[in-house]
């Protein structure tokens, strides 16, 4: 009772309305790459040889998402800078973190830059501060860290923009970017939750732009250091954390024991131990959109939408989209339908209602797929793995798609955060990387293209009807397949409220 209590007064009188805290801080930026990093001595020589080209490493295997980062951390004789939008406290979020703590641990500067809403436990990240060649700041944070939701509610226009970028450089010589947060479910380490994602390793000048968006948003007035947030507690010494944090890591890694070993086979560890890392080299881009649009204006700076327009724009035979939350809205509808008219193959996959883990996204999208098929574009929905029921409002399915890919004329790849929804382009802040390489846009166009008809369904109107075609079974089937009475009723439901501009 004295909870809503609280709820109704801040909502009544705004008391929970609040702004950014004005603190002063010292600026740091990204230190230049060391000749006795062992990543530097592998690696500088292939980019030596590469006359300004940067070097991609593809990574869609969990298992290689988590090594290459936990691999490279372990490296590490310089600096670590660590942007995300989600950090999970679980099993592969604490051995990443064990990394880290351990390369802070041998004189590595660690620069962790955590978006607030989903920055964890307070304690633990002010323990974390607390080391002394650890630095923590959570963007955009909340100021009252007792009463998150209610101040929510109070200042939604400011605490509703988030950062979504997710980004990874160490040493000044190796980036890792691309969908994924930190967690068991973006690592292939959750039985019951698996996100299909996409990141790319990065070499070359490429790291450069990486390391300098990451400046940009670390010195920006967005971020807070946590010592100005949070409390300050007792300090702990760094010995008895050191000593507390391998006892848990100790007990993750037996009872991860069959996931452990599963690392093992990737091909990732088979290149890295016989030096065969295959690698694509070409042209790369790195866009991000200015830390200030997350103030809260009319107009935002949309340096991702610019990008990706003139992209769109400069398409002239063959588009692949992929994006797990897919509202296009009407000027997205006829932008895509423009390029069809143009000659344009335009094709997108976008996660199924039983696969999709928000509802409320499918019931902005729902309502846009006719129009889109009637234009000529390809629709495609992934399927939901057997034996596993979605629940009705906002539980994943077991294979739900969370990657944000895009293929244009098979010569240009872009791997990023950046969703194709309203929230990515004019809420959230995101970032990318345009991959000038026709090999490699080429592998993905078609890789993609063999597995449509295996892993998801496609779609057709029929009499004017939706039908969804499991092209492996020849079945055609009728309403949103897989998926049951209660999460339809609520992408129903869902569809009729005014929220799209926040999906």
């Amino acid at each position: 009772m004295l909870n809503f209590r609280l709820l109704l007064l801040c909502l009544l009188l705004g008391g929970c309305a609040t702004s950014l805290p004005q603190v002063e801080q010292q600026s740091s930026h990204s230190l230049p790459a060391p000749d006795h990093s062992p990543l530097h001595q592998a690696f500088a020589p292939l980019v030596n040889e590469q006359s300004g080209l940067s070097g991609v490493y593809p990574i869609s295997d969990g298992r290689e998402a988590l090594i290459i980062r936990v691999l490279a951390a372990s490296q590490a004789v310089s600096s670590i800078d660590l942007q995300t939008y989600i950090y999970r406290g679980d099993d592969t979020g604490r051995a990443l973190l064990w990394s880290l703590w351990q390369a802070a641990e041998r004189g590595v500067r660690v620069r962790l830059l955590l978006d607030d809403m989903q920055s964890g436990k307070d304690d633990a990240l002010s323990r974390l501060n607390q080391h002394p060649n650890i630095q923590v700041r959570l963007f955009n944070p909340f100021t009252n860290r007792r009463w998150r939701s209610p101040e929510m509610l109070g200042s939604f226009d400011r605490t509703n923009r988030r950062m979504h970028n997710k980004s990874m450089v160490v040493d000044h010589t190796l980036a890792v970017t691309g969908g994924r947060n930190i967690g068991d479910e973006y690592f292939a380490a959750n039985q019951q939750v698996s996100f299909g994602d996409f990141d790319v390793m990065l070499l070359g000048p490429a790291v450069n732009e990486t390391a300098t968006q990451f400046d940009l948003y670390w010195n920006s007035g967005y971020a807070i250091g946590v010592e100005h947030l949070i409390p300050e507690q007792e300090a702990i010494p760094t010995e008895q954390i050191t000593r507390e944090f391998a006892e848990v890591i100790e007990r993750d890694q037996a009872r991860q024991q069959a996931y452990i070993d599963s690392l093992r086979d990737t091909p990732l560890v088979r290149h890295l131990t016989d030096k065969t890392l295959p690698l694509y080299w070409g042209e790369i881009h790195v866009v991000a959109d200015a830390p200030e649009k997350a103030a809260v204006q009319e107009q935002t700076p949309t340096l991702m939408v610019d990008a990706l327009a003139y992209y769109f724009d400069t398409t002239e035979h063959d588009l692949l989209l992929v994006s797990p939350y897919f509202v296009p809205g009407e000027a997205g509808v006829e932008g895509l339908a423009e390029l069809v008219k143009q000659g344009v193959r335009v094709r997108v996959l976008t996660n199924s209602l039983a696969a999709t883990d928000v509802v409320a996204v499918h019931s902005g999208y729902k309502g846009y797929r006719r129009a889109m098929l009637e234009a000529g574009v390809e629709l495609w929905e992934t399927k939901r793995l057997p034996g596993l029921e979605p629940g009705a409002w906002n539980a994943s399915s077991q294979a739900s798609l969370h990657a944000k890919t895009m293929v244009f004329d098979g010569e240009i790849l872009f791997v990023g955060s950046f969703n194709l929804d309203p929230r990515s382009a004019q809420i959230n802040t995101e970032m990318g990387v345009f991959i000038h390489s026709e090999e490699l846009a080429g592998a993905v166009r078609d890789g993609l293209g063999d597995a449509l008809g295996q892993v998801a369904y496609k779609l057709s109107l029929e009499q004017g009807e939706l039908r969804w075609h499991d092209m492996e079974t020849g079945a055609i089937l009728e309403g949103e397949p897989d998926a049951g009475f209660w999460r339809r009723f609520g992408a129903w439901f869902l569809q009729w409220l005014p929220i799209e501009d926040q999906l």
